[in-house]
């Protein structure tokens, strides 16, 4: 990864945006099971509009410099979203997750946040921003996947997507880095706050099936892509021993079994140099 910092000021001047027009793919015949997988995809790419409002209420929204970069972001997602429309074509939505705690979680969320962001701070603006640095890391090895698995006009078409998602990548895991070597509590906060959720962002919101089915369409059952994301998240601060991608692989769309806090394994986890801590 280059050690340049991330230029926002060029991104937002530069976003990627509607791509229907120039898609080389556009009418190509897919398999059913490859275009529902790219269909999911699509939903997690146009379904931020929750996360958003969960960050709009923390403190995350006063920094200009990631307030810029994710009004660009969630442009982006959203016409990288309709390219994956287009491409897989138009097909069945399955039923938004419902139930007493999606409607909960979905009407209180934004609170809960704002209560944890006056807990914690601003080592909650680390953890949002490793929330989706993680997000683009398995989104990507999903498209990737799908690349091998679709004609060659079609995979032109997600190299290109990809090629934004890892633009994107870039400030999120320079943001992330920098939040998790500074601060204690957001180490700590992320670990929890990784651990606890069903992944990609937004799977919550599926049938289980659905997250299920993507998953196994694009990998079948190698778990190779999940070791190498695996291995990338316990390159971040603090982080090392979640194995994320590899539950996913496992139990795909479903939210871990509650466990305490701190397991013993975080209790004794090597300690990370925290320089000065923002949290203090």
């Amino acid at each position: 990864m280059s050690t340049a910092r991330f230029d926002v000021a060029a991104y937002v001047r530069q976003p990627s945006g509607p791509m229907r027009e120039t898609l080389t793919g556009l009418g190509a015949a897919l398999p059913a099971d490859l275009a529902d997988a790219l269909r999911y995809v699509q939903r997690r790419a146009q379904g931020t509009g929750s996360w958003l409002a969960r960050v709009l209420v923390t403190a995350t929204h006063k920094d200009a410099r990631i307030t810029a970069f994710l009004s660009t972001w969630a442009y982006e997602a959203h016409w990288f979203g309709d390219a994956l429309a287009a491409l897989a074509g138009a097909g069945p939505v399955p039923a938004i997750r419902r139930g007493i705690a999606a409607t909960v979680r979905d009407r209180f969320g934004p609170l809960w946040e704002a209560v944890v962001a006056n807990l914690h701070g601003r080592a909650l603006t680390g953890v949002q921003m490793t929330e989706r640095l993680v997000d683009a890391w398995i989104v990507d090895a999903m498209l990737e996947r799908a690349q091998h698995l679709a004609p060659a006009a079609v995979a032109a078409d997600l190299a290109r997507i990809r090629e934004g998602i890892a633009r994107q990548a870039h400030f999120f895991a320079e943001t992330a880095s920098e939040a998790l070597m500074g601060s204690r509590a957001a180490r700590v906060l992320a670990r929890r706050r990784l651990a606890r959720r069903a992944w990609p962002i937004g799977a919550e919101r599926e049938p289980v099936a659905a997250t299920a089915d993507a998953i196994r369409t694009l990998f079948g059952p190698d778990a190779s892509w999940a070791d190498g994301i695996d291995a990338r998240i316990d390159a971040l601060p603090g982080l090392a021993g979640l194995h994320i991608a590899r539950r996913t692989s496992r139990k795909p769309g479903r939210r871990p079994v509650r466990t305490p806090l701190r397991s013993v394994r975080t209790r004794h986890a090597a300690p990370v140099p925290d320089g000065k801590d923002e949290a203090r």
